[in-house]
């Protein structure tokens, strides 16, 4: 729970899961993120390894971010996590 807890590090991965999307396309998708905290959790999701961050060579400078081998792996328990959530009368 340390490595996908909190707010918006599942949702993050989620939205990762198809395609590698560029830091403002990620913060569209996530509304009500700010851009300091989509920031500090794309920091966090890189240091565990889940996250690859990749700038491009683009005018003006993008950043693009997308899902690592490891990251991958957690998307089985987010599903699950899903199929629970949407099972449950809540």
């Amino acid at each position: 729970m340390r490595v996908l807890g909190g707010k918006w590090k599942g949702s993050i991965l989620w939205h990762l899961q198809n395609e590698p999307l560029r830091f403002n396309e990620l913060g569209r998708r996530l509304e009500g993120a700010s851009r300091k905290v989509l920031s500090a959790k794309l920091r966090e999701l890189g240091e565990q390894g889940l996250v690859d961050r990749r700038v491009l060579d683009t005018r003006p400078v993008g950043v693009q971010y997308e899902l690592t081998d490891f990251g991958r792996t957690a998307l089985g328990v987010l599903e699950s996590l899903k199929e629970w959530t949407e099972s449950s009368e809540l």
